[in-house]
């Protein structure tokens, strides 16, 4: 045995491989002591994903000694997207390259899934200094970005000391958001200066489509003419992603 744990809820599992699948289509996974890991670029390094999972997050956790797993998420998906009201055993042992999975709810099931030999991109630590960091609600992010998407394929952020705006505009017409401090799905917003950046709607529909299942709310940080960091709060660990700015 090198790696096994086990959790109550298998559908959190589920939704966290289908968050870092809105970047990627195979991931390397780290197992430590510390618990799970993952840092992934997109194949047109446009965007990228930062997620831990502290081992605290599972009812138990073991691991012998820090392990990669490579995942292919498209075909691993298909076998988890049926996942219930079910507990989950997860156990994976390097010598014999496969992943299984143990789901227990109203009957047994045992999946087995097959690993990659996957060398994970090296890469360094992302120090950027934001003008702006607005905390917002997943809903209204996930409904801005859905509607935005029926007129464009660029989503533009804008702050000023009080206000939060998102906006698109295409040939079908313009949408446009604006949030006050006095709107529900404003939660917190900090301006060093009023700044405005375009990202590309490829990326955000995915990421807030997927990660908006694991957390209420998210944090988003930017500048003109740098990348956007949106920050989903989950419980026991971080899922972090960066876009880079889109310019015209």
């Amino acid at each position: 045995m090198v790696l096994r744990l086990t959790m109550a809820d298998a559908k959190t599992l589920r939704n966290i491989l289908t968050s870092l699948s809105a970047l990627v289509d195979e991931a390397c996974i780290i197992a430590d002591e510390d618990g799970l890991k993952v840092k992934a670029m997109d194949p047109s390094h446009v965007a990228m994903v930062d997620f831990e999972w502290s081992k605290s997050a599972f009812e138990e956790f073991e691991v012998d000694k820090p392990t990669t797993i490579g995942l292919n998420l498209e075909e691993t998906l298909k076998l988890l997207r049926r996942m219930g009201d079910e507990s989950l055993e997860l156990n994976f042992d390097e010598s014999v390259g496969k992943l299984e999975v143990k789901l227990s709810g109203r009957y047994k099931r045992r999946l087995t899934i097959p690993t990659l030999q996957l060398t994970g991109e090296e890469i360094p630590p992302l120090k950027i200094e934001f003008d702006v960091a607005a905390k917002i609600t997943s809903s209204c992010l996930t409904r801005t970005v859905a509607d935005a998407a029926t007129v464009s394929d660029i989503l533009r952020f804008k702050a000023t000391a009080d206000k939060l705006i998102m906006e698109a505009s295409g040939e079908l017409g313009e949408i446009t958001v604006e949030l006050d401090k006095t709107s529900e799905a404003l939660l917190d917003l900090q301006v060093k200066q009023s700044c405005s950046a375009s990202y590309s709607l490829t990326f955000l529909e995915d990421i807030v489509k997927s990660a908006s299942n694991l957390a209420g709310t998210v944090n988003l940080e930017f500048s003109t003419d740098k990348p956007l960091k949106l920050n989903f709060e989950i419980l026991q660990g971080k899922l972090v992603y960066y876009i880079a700015p889109y310019v015209e």
